[in-house]
């Protein structure tokens, strides 16, 4: 009988991840049967959607959530029934915590093993989770090194070391020296992101603007994110001389930053994107007052960014309710000229970049991922 795999990723860079392990699942195991919620990637790869992760309303921050809440609700109970009535032989989750830990309690509940690749950062915030984890989850194929060792200290071993996913393309990429006269801006690929960043980040841009006039922008949008939307964004706040100088692109991150001599970018996975290509950033991010209130209270890192978090004060952060745009041009000016400023952030990327690949053992992450998921379904 065909393996059963039900699959669940929430967001636009867990579709991408996780279409990687669907193709190695593929090529492990021809008949396999993959369904589930995620997107267009992972039905690219094989994946049967249930869910079109990209419409269900994924959202970041506790006010945010809101907006979505009727999509997100909808898209859970769609998922619990698929393991209700459909039987997967094993449940994947990729990422999106909130969600994915009550799903893994359903199919806990039935005997159905679950595999979670990208745990929830219970190292950074929230460590009540790793209860959860504990008890619904059979096993973690997790991304950073010092994770095993984490979760051993709570008493959790069912962990493996699988590497970062995004070490599978650094072979593919080279950091270029001939680089563009440009900005590249990422606001994020929510909605709710956009509204508070793009904004404030362009207005950066004009700063910068003003002592260099042939600087040129590119604001790289998400696959999810409506072109005309976000373009409305920006004309209802940003002079139209500025948008003249500004691309909108929907290209792939890595290419995009391989080519431009700057960028500003949200706090997340692109930032390691970022050390992989080379490009010097200033990381950003804004959040409601609540959510910013909360997030001080109950996350115990210094540093946010994956980059910082490897190689501590690599880049400058910005997290703030309301983004400086004076503050944000300043830093983009420090980084923007050769200079000591910007070799040492150089330097300090490709010691991330070097981290990234780590030590690991034969196959690539996704195949790893994939025999780990067959390895849980023949436990059960």
């Amino acid at each position: 009988m065909a393996l059963k795999v039900l699959v669940s990723a929430g967001e636009v860079s867990g579709d991408q991840h996780l279409s990687r392990v669907v193709q190695a699942l593929k090529a492990q195991l021809p008949d396999v049967v993959i369904r589930g919620m995620a997107g267009r990637e992972s039905q690219l790869a094989g994946a049967t959607l249930d869910v079109d992760c990209y419409r269900a309303g994924a959202a970041m921050g506790f006010l945010e959530l809101f907006r979505s809440a009727a999509k997100i609700v909808s898209s859970f109970r769609l998922m619990a029934r698929s393991i209700r009535e459909w039987r997967p032989d094993v449940l994947v989750l990729v990422d999106y915590p909130d969600f994915n830990l009550r799903l893994a309690k359903v199919a806990h509940s039935l005997g159905i093993p679950v595999v979670y690749f990208i745990p929830p950062k219970v190292w950074a915030w929230r460590r009540g989770r790793i209860r959860k984890i504990a008890r619904y989850v059979d096993r973690i194929a997790a991304i950073f090194p010092f994770e095993p060792e984490f979760y051993s200290h709570y008493g959790y071993e069912q962990v493996v070391y699988v590497g970062h996913p995004l070490s599978e393309v650094i072979g593919q990429v080279t950091p270029s020296d001939a680089r563009a006269n440009s900005v590249l801006l990422l606001p994020g690929s929510r909605k709710s992101e956009v509204e508070r960043i793009l904004v404030p980040i362009l207005g950066a841009f004009a700063r910068v603007r003003g002592k260099h006039p042939n600087l040129r922008a590119t604001v790289l949008l998400a696959p999810n994110m409506d072109s005309t939307w976000a373009k409305d964004v920006a004309c209802k706040h940003v002079d139209p001389s500025v948008l003249a100088a500004t691309d909108w692109v929907r290209g792939e991150p890595l290419d995009e930053m391989r080519k431009a001599r700057v960028g500003v970018l949200k706090s997340g996975t692109c930032n390691l994107e970022g050390a992989i290509a080379g490009l010097p950033f200033v990381c950003v991010y804004s959040g409601g007052i609540v959510a910013r209130m909360i997030t001080f209270l109950l996350v115990s890192l210094r540093e946010c960014s994956p980059v910082n978090i490897i190689r501590s004060g690599t880049v400058r952060e910005l997290m703030r309710v309301r983004l400086p745009e004076a503050e944000i041009a300043e830093e983009v000016e420090r980084i923007l000229e050769d200079g000591r400023e910007r070799s040492e952030m150089l330097e300090n990327l490709v010691t991330v970049r070097d981290a990234l690949c780590g030590e690991q053992a034969l196959g690539t992450v996704s195949q790893r991922v994939a025999r780990l998921i067959i390895e849980t379904s023949a436990r059960s």
